[in-house]
């Protein structure tokens, strides 16, 4: 949002989103960082799950932003992705299954 303006922004421009202080922001592969008005709660259950992951509390990721996957401390997993990232994005030992299958889907 720009000085009381709203701007669209496409789904398939949105290589992560992360949400701090209850501020989600969108970040684009170009660098930049978008506002989103939505928490991302809201934000996963709208996104197409085929493409997007809620990977912990402050992270829904693109599936094509994946650099690649560390094998974390106890069964977690640590996901690298191809833009900086303000925190390593870790997956529980819980959701890592859940993690693994939606990689390895067909798009």
């Amino acid at each position: 949002m720009l000085a009381g303006k709203f701007y669209l922004l496409s789904v398939e421009e949105i290589q992560y989103l992360y949400t701090v202080n209850e501020k989600v922001t969108a970040y684009t592969l170009d660098g930049k960082q978008h506002p989103v008005d939505r928490t991302l709660d809201a934000l996963s259950e709208q996104l197409d799950d085929r493409h997007f992951f809620r990977a912990n509390r402050q992270f829904i990721i693109s599936r094509k932003a994946i650099k690649d996957v560390d094998l974390w401390f106890g069964s977690r997993l640590s996901v690298n992705l191809l833009l900086p990232i303000p925190e390593r994005i870790v997956i529980s030992k819980t959701k890592s299954p859940l993690f693994k299958k939606w990689i390895l889907m067909e798009e």
